[in-house]
């Protein structure tokens, strides 16, 4: 009985070691979205202050790491009073878009520039991102707008860096089902064996 357990603990781990190894090693830490002064991912837009909330117009984000070109922006969008947010895609990724939701953020004044800071989940991703990060929901490091002349009212978009780490993805119902089946067909070799005996 023992020999037959230890059988198939092998036989388990030699067929799904190698899918786990695989697929763990497709998956990212985090997909990128950029944008700077500089002159390759140049940020384009502004954001406007009402009270305590802001707001965006055109801002141009660039994935830095992921699966889209670099060189192709996409839109941030996103409205503190509401909490949403969005990276559209633009030019050859249209309806490749990332919609989440803002649930903190935070402003820096600074002599001429505001920092936002935000905490964000991403439930909805394109399946593109979703097999990049290896889940189906994801949730921000942590990111940050500079805006020119925030305190003012708005200004233009200095900077932006959106990092999305990987949400918590949970089995899918197939999934469950056929590792249920999968345990019940060794508990019953198991059973046959010991009453062979």
């Amino acid at each position: 009985m023992r020999n037959l357990t230890m059988r198939l603990k092998k036989f388990t781990l030699a067929c799904t070691a190698p899918m786990l190894l695989t697929a763990t090693a497709a998956w990212a830490d985090s997909i990128d979205f950029t944008c700077n002064l500089g002159p390759t991912e140049q940020c384009t837009g502004t954001i406007t202050r009402s009270g305590s909330n802001y707001s965006t117009t055109g801002i141009s984000i660039y994935n830095d790491s992921g699966p889209y070109s670099v060189t192709v922006p996409f839109t941030l969008s996103f409205d503190t009073s509401t909490g949403a947010i969005s990276i559209d895609g633009t030019a050859v990724d249209p309806g490749e878009n990332l919609v989440g939701h803002i649930i903190s953020f935070s402003a820096a004044n600074g002599n001429s520039t505001t920092d936002l800071s935000f905490t964000t989940v991403w439930p909805t991703l394109p399946p593109v991102v979703q097999t990049f990060l290896g889940t189906k929901t994801g949730v921000d490091s942590g990111f940050v707008i500079t805006s020119s002349l925030v305190t003012t009212g708005g200004g233009s978009a200095a900077s932006a860096d959106i990092v999305i780490a990987p949400g918590t993805s949970i089995p899918e119902p197939d999934s469950l089902t056929l590792f249920g089946f999968g345990l019940l067909a060794i508990g019953e070799v198991l059973r046959r064996k010991l009453h062979r005996r």
